[in-house]
């Protein structure tokens, strides 16, 4: 997946997230679907070809800790918005009352074997459908144009004292400012909503989120090789996958 970025200094679009206290910096929509971009034939940053409904096992292993985290709660009602394949839900407990919410029609078929599944946006799921004690949004707000819109709808959903866990890379990492236009996160043409560290914080802060821990999964995911760290050398190739690319946002609504 790529995208012509002419004329883009993501530095500097960076920067006018401080300067002008936004949340983040948009970029236009590609024309080609979101379908197309993940379930059909897909290629990553570094031009090897994906084939993601085999990639369950690598998926979960790198989702250790959140799965961790979840499994410590109380049991309850748990929305994994944008769920795609339904994996995240199929590692949890049958005791849990599992719910996704899934754009692509590929996906949310074979996400149907793990949860009840809505087709559609955040938007567009009922509000009655609420409330939940858990409410899963794991890389997804980046692809979403209406990010404000989608987090209020989402604590409508979200029940007092119940947890949010958000998930989205930081386009302000070290990663990205050494790279710049050659930072793997800007070249998925679905991206579309570019946050920071701090504008996350001050987002999730500023629509009454209580956020209780932030992780950047890296140490323990399959991404930390020798291989990558020595690909930190050379900023003239697409960035490797690195320390800070990803944060994690453990929230609650009070």
């Amino acid at each position: 997946m790529t995208r012509d970025l002419a004329g883009f200094d993501l530095t500097q679009a960076m920067r006018s997230l401080y300067e002008t206290g936004s949340y983040y910096v948009s970029l236009r929509p590609d024309e080609t679907s979101y379908e197309d971009n993940y379930w059909g034939e897909v290629v990553d940053p570094d031009g090897l070809e994906r084939d993601r409904p085999t990639e369950r096992d690598a998926h979960l292993a790198n989702l250790a800790t959140e799965i961790d985290f979840i499994v410590s709660l109380p049991v309850g009602r748990v929305l994994d918005v944008g769920c795609g394949l339904g994996w995240l839900l199929s590692a949890l407990d049958d005791d849990w009352c599992r719910h996704g919410i899934e754009m692509s029609t590929f996906a949310a078929a074979r996400a149907r074997n793990h949860a009840e599944i809505f087709v559609g946006s955040l938007l567009d799921y009922p509000s009655s459908s609420g409330p939940f004690d858990l409410i899963i949004l794991h890389h997804v707000i980046e692809h979403m144009v209406a990010p404000e819109a989608n987090l209020i709808r989402l604590k409508e959903l979200l029940a007092p004292d119940g947890w949010l866990i958000l998930g989205t890379p930081d386009f302000d990492s070290g990663c990205a400012r050494r790279f710049g236009a050659n930072y793997r996160l800007l070249h998925d043409p679905t991206h579309v909503s570019l946050f920071s560290n701090d504008s996350m914080h001050r987002m999730l802060r500023d629509f009454g989120f209580d956020i209780r821990r932030v992780d950047y999964p890296f140490f323990e995911t399959a991404y930390f090789t020798t291989d990558n760290l020595v690909r930190l050398f050379d900023t003239g190739a697409v960035s490797p996958p690195f320390y800070g690319n990803f944060m994690t946002f453990y929230c609650q609504k009070p």
